[in-house]
């Protein structure tokens, strides 16, 4: 019997691809917002409710680029989403998770996290701190439930043949690429292959996987 996979942020971009990459081995339910808003708390507790996966892949993420400095304080609208997503939405649906997993000795969560998490890149700065954030708290998930058969890891991702590279104006891409010690984008099939490899891995925990082509 397949293993049952919930997927958060795999109904476009990398993600999307990266489950076609895995949905020969695992039983994936692919997640979008239309299916769990991880704005609503509601829709998140009905999800595992329903459901009780043994792995959890949350790829989900609101990225809104902007200086800091050009943040209005007097509303907060774009800085809240990015917040309310990326931290108070991917925490709900670890808690979640991490009840069942304990129930049942087994589990596994993987969350993406990105190279500007390590690598300053303008703009990015409230993103970045949000990935720096899953590089840290896997660490704790690790440290209080290894003991129930759990991991918990991030993969970093670097410049990808896909998904928010494809934002970057081409010139400024193509020195990206150049500036890569591999000199060429990641593919996803390559964090498909990373995802399987932690799946099937018991003893790696709480740890990040770089995958960035030597960046």
């Amino acid at each position: 019997m397949k293993q049952k996979v919930a997927f958060f942020g795999g109904t476009s971009g990398l993600g999307t691809e990266v489950i076609e990459h895995l949905s020969n081995t695992y039983d994936i339910d692919s997640i979008g917002s239309s299916k769990v808003n991880l704005l609503n708390e509601g829709e998140i507790n009905k999800y595992f409710s329903n459901n009780n996966p043994d792995i959890v892949i949350i790829f989900s993420n609101y990225n809104y680029n902007s200086f800091l400095h050009k943040y209005d304080t007097q509303n907060w609208g774009e800085l809240d989403t990015q917040l309310d997503i990326n931290i108070k939405g991917v925490t709900s649906v670890i808690i979640k998770s991490l009840k069942s997993m304990r129930d049942n000795g087994f589990g596994r969560i993987i969350l993406a996290s990105s190279i500007t998490a390590d690598k300053s890149v303008v703009g990015t700065s409230i993103y970045a701190s949000c990935k720096s954030f899953y590089e840290s708290v896997v660490k704790n998930i690790c440290l209080e439930n290894a003991s129930k058969g759990i991991t918990a890891n991030c993969i970093q991702l670097g410049y990808m043949d896909g998904g928010l590279t494809y934002t970057i104006p081409e010139d400024f891409r193509e020195k990206i690429t150049n500036s890569i010690p591999s000199k060429r984008l990641g593919t996803t099939k390559e964090i498909s292959e990373t995802i399987d490899f932690l799946i099937n891995n018991s003893y790696i925990n709480g740890t990040t996987i770089k995958l960035t082509g030597g960046l």
